[in-house]
């Protein structure tokens, strides 16, 4: 009843048997049978058609559309409900900065997909501090930065080394700026002081990948790392002290089996 159902709130919707048995995947024969099992089961016309296959439901048929839309609703809440009984995700909510989710993620999110537990995943992308402070409060499990940042409430797990040259149009005096907060930023204008420049003209540009994309087509110039440089974008070198790390921020006690073995997992993948 449930299949027969679905077909007629397809036709309801379309306007169409031929339409309805293209989006349920099934011959227009197969839909028409089952409008007909319907009418049938209820002992009353749902459709008219006219002169110009044009499909009309009928008054009984409005009356019917809701309820079955309904029931139809309900079923498939029911089956959610009994797939989570007999595989329970569990939420894993992760918070990355832009460039430590370009660089970080792609090797994070198989070790998540291939993990034993099945994970409800959420990935939200924010500057550094602010993904401490979330994490500070609760809001997510795992932060992904690649800022040296203070926190005495959070554990603080190095990953990997990173690289930040300038790039770009190194003639330009055009520079591109993150935003206060980001990891990129803070080097920046380390490297504004080490350098004594003073930039009259600069654009903030709140979006990593943004930046990339300006470089790329010869506008201005920026500190970037060069794990997210394009070969085809020239690039200087800077010192030592541009050399950074990528960092993972968890809570110091983290309550859920599954995401302290994930934690585990990843730390061993990355630092070996």
């Amino acid at each position: 009843m449930l299949k027969l159902l679905k077909t007629f709130v397809t036709v309801y919707e379309t306007r169409s048997f031929s339409t309805a048995a293209k989006q349920l995947f099934v011959s227009q024969p197969t839909v028409s049978n089952h409008i007909h099992q319907l009418e049938l089961e209820f002992n009353t016309k749902l459709f008219i058609r006219d002169g110009n296959s044009l499909i009309m439901p009928t008054e009984i048929a409005g009356q019917l559309y809701q309820k079955a839309l309904n029931l139809l609703n309900d079923w498939t809440a029911i089956n959610d409900d009994i797939a989570s009984f007999k595989d329970p995700k569990i939420s894993l909510k992760i918070a990355v900065s832009h460039t430590a989710g370009a660089i970080i993620l792609p090797i994070i999110i198989p070790l998540v997909l291939n993990s034993k537990d099945h994970f409800d995943v959420q990935i939200e992308m924010h500057n550094s501090e602010y993904i401490r402070d979330a994490l500070h409060n609760h809001q997510f499990d795992i932060g992904l930065i690649e800022k040296p940042i203070v926190t005495t409430n959070l554990v603080i797990h190095h990953l990997i080394d990173d690289e930040l040259v300038l790039a770009g149009n190194l003639a330009s005096n055009l520079w591109l700026i993150r935003e206060h907060g980001s990891g990129v930023y803070h080097y920046t204008m380390q490297y504004f002081k080490a350098n004594k420049i003073s930039p009259s003209n600069k654009m903030i540009v709140a979006n990593n990948d943004l930046i990339i994309n300006f470089l790329k087509h010869g506008i201005g110039k920026s500190i970037v790392s060069i794990h997210a440089l394009p070969k085809t974008v020239p690039y200087q070198v800077l010192d030592d002290t541009f050399n950074r790390s990528f960092y993972m921020l968890t809570q110091q006690t983290i309550n859920t089996p599954a995401i302290k073995s994930l934690v585990a997992t990843i730390l061993l993948t990355l630092n070996n």
